[in-house]
C-alpha cells in the first residue's frame, strides 16, 4: 500500500466520515465513500486537462472539503502537488504570477478567491465542477529536478519565519504513518483533530493516517475550536502549546475557592500518580479540560517550547497531554506515551531513529526513511548543513539526554546568544524560567542594543496591571539573583498578548514567537525604553 493510491484505501471504511467546522459555523459532513467517488471525479476531470505523474500542481486556499479531495486526487494521479501556504485572497495576476514562480502546470484555488479565476488559463477553482484548466508547459530548463520518491513539496518557516521549500518523501512519509499508528495505538473508533492549515504538512499526514487506518476526521477553524469541541468529540488532538494553554491560564488565574476541585487533583496526583487515580482526577478537572470533549484519550503537543507547568496541570487533571518532537525534514523523533514519559522532555527517541547529540549540542538524527529528501525554490543553499553524509539530518535544535534517556530540548542553536566576553547563553532556557515562575503568556529574551544586555520581553493577558508588573519584575530580580551577570535579564518590557499573532507578524504559521519580527517591532522603536 503506497500514499499514491490513499483514494482506494477509502473503499476499505465507507461509513468513516470526514468533518469540516468552517469559520462562519457551517458544518460539512462527508463519508469516505462520499469522498472516494470526488477524488475519482476529480482525478477524471484532471486527467483530462493533461495532467499526470510528475506534473507540479499547485493548491492553495484554506482548509476545505475541497483541500483534501484535491490533494487525494493530485496523489492518485501521481502529481507533484505544491501545498502553498493561504495569504489572503490573491487576485488572478498573482494567481498567474505564482504560477510562473513555482513552475506550475496548473493550480487548484479552493475556498472564496477572485471571481476572474477563470482568466488564468491554468488555474481552476475546486468547487467549480467539472474543472477545467489549461495546463502551463514549461520548458526543462525552468523546471526543477526532482528526486524519484518526491511526491510533493511544502513550505516550512522556522523561528526566523523564513520560507523553505521541502521535497516530501513517499517512503518517509509511509514510515511517520506507520510509526504514529503503532505508537498511538490507533483504531476505527478513533477522531483526529485537525485545526492547523493543510499547507503545513502535518495536518496532510494526519489526514493520510487517518484514511490508512480508517478513522474520522474532524477539521475546525482555530476560531471555532473551544467552541465546538464538546459537540464534535475527538479522541486525538495535535496543536502547538497555545492550543492547551487556555486551561493552564484559566487553572492558574482561578481564585482559591474555585482551584479546589483542582489542589484536589493535584494531591491525587501526588498520592497516586498515574493509572490509579486519573479517572478521579478526570472528574475533578472536568470544569477545565471539558472544553476538549469527553472522548480525548491522547493529547500531543510540541513545535514551540512547551512550559513543564502546562503539561503538569493536564496531569493533575487526569488529561493525557504528552509533549513531543519532531520535524518536517525528518519526521517524529522523540515521542511521550502514556506507558512512558517525563514532564520537561520531550520524550525518547521514536522507533527506526538514531538520535545523537554532537559536540556543539546539537541534535542530529540518523534514518534510513527521512521525511524530506532536500530543499527547493531558493532553499538549496543552506542544504549540505542539514542533510548531512549517511543518512543524517541537522536538526538545529540544541538538547541532551538526561539519565533514563529521554531527550531535553534546549533550544534553537541560531538563536544562541554570545556575549562579548564569549560566554554563550540559551535564550530559551531564560524564557522557560520566567514562563514557570510567572502568569505570563510568553516571554522572549534578546539583546536589547549594542550594549549586549539582555532584556526579557514578556506578553500579559493585562499587561497595564502595575499588580501583574510588579510581580514579573520580582521574579526577574529574585533569577538575577542566583545567575552569573553575563544571564542577568536587565530590563523587562511588557507587551498585551493580543499582538502576538500570525497576522501582526509577530508569531509565524506554525505560532512560534518570529524573533527577528519582535526585535524589529519592540528593540527597534521606542518601544526599547522600560515600560
Amino acid at each position: 500500500m503506497s500514499i499514491t493510491s490513499l483514494h482506494t484505501k477509502l473503499a476499505a471504511a465507507p461509513n468513516s466520515r470526514l468533518r469540516f467546522l468552517a469559520l462562519d459555523g457551517s458544518l460539512v459532513t462527508k463519508s469516505y465513500a462520499d469522498l472516494r467517488a470526488d477524488v475519482v471525479g476529480v482525478m477524471s476531470e484532471l486527467a483530462d486537462c493533461g495532467l499526470g505523474a510528475g506534473d507540479l500542481v499547485g493548491v492553495l486556499g484554506p482548509n476545505s472539503y475541497e483541500w483534501v479531495v484535491a490533494d487525494l486526487a493530485l496523489l492518485g494521479l501521481e502529481c507533484v502537488s505544491v501545498a502553498l501556504p493561504a495569504e489572503g485572497r490573491p487576485s488572478a495576476a498573482q494567481l498567474a504570477e505564482l504560477v510562473a514562480t513555482y513552475h506550475l502546470s496548473a493550480l487548484l484555488v479552493t475556498g472564496t478567491g477572485p471571481a476572474d479565476v477563470e482568466s488564468a488559463s491554468a488555474v481552476a477553482r475546486i468547487g467549480d465542477r467539472p474543472l477545467k484548466l489549461h495546463k502551463r508547459r514549461h520548458t526543462c530548463e525552468e523546471c526543477p529536478s526532482l528526486p524519484a520518491d518526491v511526491f510533493s513539496i511544502a513550505f516550512s518557516s522556522g523561528t526566523s519565519g523564513s520560507r523553505k521549500g521541502l521535497l516530501l518523501s513517499k517512503a518517509g512519509v509511509e514510515n511517520t504513518i506507520r510509526v504514529s499508528a503503532a505508537a498511538w495505538q490507533v483504531t476505527e473508533d478513533d477522531d483526529m483533530l485537525i485545526v492547523m492549515p493543510f499547507s503545513n504538512f502535518q495536518q496532510r499526514y494526519l489526514t493520510y493516517l487517518a484514511i490508512w487506518f480508517g478513522l474520522d476526521v474532524t477539521v475546525v477553524a482555530p476560531e471555532r475550536m473551544f467552541q465546538k469541541l464538546k459537540v464534535l468529540e475527538p479522541t486525538i488532538i495535535l496543536g502547538p502549546p497555545s492550543f492547551f494553554e487556555v486551561v493552564y491560564n484559566r487553572v492558574r488565574a482561578a481564585g482559591w475557592r474555585d482551584k479546589l476541585p483542582y489542589y484536589a487533583a493535584a494531591l491525587l496526583h501526588a498520592v497516586a500518580p498515574g493509572r490509579i487515580s486519573r479517572r478521579a482526577r478526570a472528574r475533578l478537572g472536568k470544569k477545565w479540560t471539558g472544553m476538549y470533549g469527553s472522548r480525548v484519550r491522547l493529547m500531543f503537543t510540541g513545535s514551540a517550547p512547551v512550559p513543564p507547568g502546562l503539561v503538569k496541570v493536564f496531569h493533575r487533571l487526569g488529561a493525557p497531554l504528552f509533549e513531543v518532537y519532531g520535524t518536517t525534514e525528518s519526521g517524529w523523533i522523540a515521542f511521550n506515551l502514556p506507558e512512558r514519559y517525563r514532564v520537561a522532555t520531550a520524550g525518547r527517541p521514536v522507533e527506526g531513529i538514531a538520535v545523537d547529540i554532537a559536540e556543539d549540542g546539537e541534535i542530529v538524527v540518523a534514518s534510513p526513511h527521512h521525511q524530506a529528501l532536500g530543499y527547493t525554490f531558493g532553499a538549496e543553499q543552506g542544504q549540505d548543513s542539514v542533510f548531512l553524509p549517511g543518512g543524517k539530518v541537522a536538526t538545529g535544535d540544541i538538547g541532551r539526554f538526561d539519565r533514563a534517556g529521554f531527550l531535553r530540548l534546549a533550544g534553537r542553536k541560531k538563536n544562541v546568544i554570545i556575549t562579548r566576553s564569549g560566554v554563550k547563553i540559551s535564550p530559551e532556557e531564560l524564557e522557560h524560567e520566567v514562563t514557570t515562575g510567572c502568569r505570563v503568556t510568553r516571554a522572549m529574551v534578546a539583546p536589547s542594543g549594542p550594549d549586549g544586555l539582555l532584556a526579557c520581553v514578556v506578553w500579559l493577558d493585562d499587561a497595564e496591571s502595575e499588580e501583574r508588573r510588579s510581580e514579573v519584575d520580582s521574579y526577574v530580580k529574585e533569577l538575577n539573583r542566583q545567575r552569573e551577570p553575563s544571564h542577568r535579564i536587565s530590563k523587562v518590557v511588557f507587551r498585551p498578548e493580543t499582538e502576538l499573532t500570525v497576522d501582526e507578524g509577530l508569531l509565524t504559521r506554525n505560532f512560534k514567537i518570529d524573533r527577528d519580527a519582535v526585535t524589529r517591532k519592540i528593540f527597534s522603536t521606542k518601544d526599547r525604553a522600560d515600560r
